[in-house]
């Protein structure tokens, strides 16, 4: 497919996410709207670290909402579960035991018996039943090559190289998943064998995209937006390559979400930071094309999630205006109802709205609601100990901004996602982090994140010393010049 820019620039968009940030919320699959039909899932635990197991996916494509299915286990470590799955697709879905995960690929019409010993996991799982050629095909993958989301490693490990360098890398490994999979499709269904590759073909594809800045941000050891234009140097083999079956690959999302902007970037549009007549002008333009190139479906999905996005960071009227265009296209889209819900959840986390209240643990151990804190400048960090890019964030706010805010009225609240309390209060005392630590129930459901209208982690929020929120976009600790400008104005 040629690649033309348009004659005519029309004026919108928020600038795409970093990797790090989009990576937290797509490593379940997303998915479009299908009939469901049930699959069984039965089986034994040998040595069992605790009493249940759980079978978890994500059921939107658009934000993360994870759907989870606990059976418990009897004295002899069995259990039986009945789970909805999407009809026509596999739905990539994590059993979980304890500290352990295995990826699965489930299908409609599934009937599966799993065995497996708790004290060497990943060695020991092995599938019976309907379906099992692809389950062990995936858990074999998990102990030679390692889970899927685990390529997206690989290819990290490959940012700080040339840009000739790294195409051939990237390209090698793709090479090598692909062999591997020649090597072990005998007896696996023909859909499947045409499925698995393209997950990490398009991981390939967006970590294309994603180059250009990351290489940068790993060469300077910081946060940039400044790309050399070298760095987009071979960003033409990233092919244009869309098709709405592939809308069930999460990859292939991530791909489509940024594959205009990195090409109009490449030619000269750069990458603006705000909501300002420079990103408009790049990421209206980035819709344009969307509404030109893109097959219906994909079309479809590429500007909901592009308003989705950027909803919570422009002008309310801005998202309306696009809402509207999207609604004149796509009048029964699946999406309507969540965009809607988005541009509200904008509108009463705008800045001068007051902060949703809750309760806050500080760090002498008294429990006070956050509106107690006006008169000081609050910080909230809602993060999660399995959350990386968090931890990170975490360990850069204690070295970079808290020291020089001593004394001063401002206070740092972090909220954990974790179910596990023990693990969330374990992290902060291992990298000796000081602030005023909470944790809530219910993870992404609990009342905390509603409030927040959280949808990946980390999230930031700054909060002037009237209990409202300052901005819609506050700098994270990455940005730890600006974070301490913009609380230092709120003082």
């Amino acid at each position: 497919m040629k690649f033309t820019l348009p004659t005519h620039i029309m004026p919108h968009q928020y600038p795409q996410r970093l990797w790090l940030v989009v990576l937290c919320i797509a490593t379940c699959l997303l998915l479009p709207t299908y009939g469901y039909a049930h699959v069984w899932m039965k089986g034994r635990i040998q040595h069992p670290e605790n009493d249940s197991v759980q079978l978890q996916y994500n059921s939107n494509r658009l934000a993360y909402y994870p759907q989870q299915y606990t059976a418990r286990l009897d004295k002899q470590g069995n259990f039986s579960l009945k789970l909805p799955v999407p009809t026509g697709v596999y739905q990539l879905t994590e059993l979980k035991h304890g500290n352990h995960v295995a990826d699965l690929m489930l299908a409609d019409g599934d009937s599966l018996h799993v065995t497996v010993d708790a004290l060497r996991f990943d060695s020991t799982i092995h599938y019976t039943g309907r379906g099992s050629e692809v389950q062990n095909f995936v858990a074999l993958h998990t102990v030679q090559r390692g889970r899927l989301n685990q390529y997206t490693t690989r290819l990290r490990n490959h940012l700080p190289e040339t840009t000739a360098q790294w195409y051939v890398s990237i390209a090698q490994e793709l090479k090598d998943e692909e062999t591997f999979l020649q090597q072990h499709q005998q007896g696996l269904p023909k859909a499947f064998v045409s499925l698995w590759p393209l997950h990490y073909r398009y991981y390939n594809y967006f970590f294309m995209q994603q180059y250009p800045q990351m290489h940068e941000m790993q060469r300077l050891r910081r946060y940039t937006d400044t790309i050399p234009p070298e760095n987009y140097e071979g960003i033409e083999n990233m092919p244009l390559a869309f098709d709405d079956q592939y809308l069930q690959v999460p990859s292939y999302l991530l791909y489509l979400s940024g594959v205009f902007e990195t090409r109009l970037r490449a030619v000269g549009y750069g990458l603006p930071v705000s909501d300002t007549v420079q990103a408009r002008r790049l990421l209206d333009s980035a819709d344009n094309l969307a509404y030109t190139t893109l097959p219906t479906a994909s079309g479809e999905y590429y500007i909901a999630q592009s308003l989705y996005s950027r909803a919570r960071v422009q002008r309310i009227d801005r998202s309306r205006q696009v809402l509207g265009r999207f609604s004149k296209q796509w009048p029964k889209s699946e999406y309507l109802p969540l965009l809607t819900s988005q541009i509200e959840i904008a509108e009463r986390l705008s800045a001068g709205q007051p902060a949703p209240d809750f309760k806050v643990t500080m760090a002498d151990g008294k429990r006070v609601m956050l509106s107690e804190l006006r008169g000081k400048v609050v910080y909230i960090t809602f993060w999660a100990t399995w959350c990386k890019p968090c931890v990170a964030e975490m360990r850069l706010l204690e070295r970079k901004v808290k020291d020089l805010m001593a004394r001063k009225p401002v206070e740092f609240v972090y909220v954990s996602l974790d179910d596990d309390t023990a693990a969330a209060h374990m992290v902060p005392q291992q990298l000796k982090l000081t602030g005023n630590f909470t944790t809530t129930r219910g993870n992404w459901y609990a009342p905390e994140a509603k409030m927040y209208g959280l949808q990946s982690l980390p999230a930031c929020f700054l909060i002037d010393k009237d209990g409202k929120l300052a901005t819609s976009r506050p700098p994270s600790p990455q940005q730890a010049t600006e974070l301490m400008m913009a609380i230092s104005k709120l003082l």
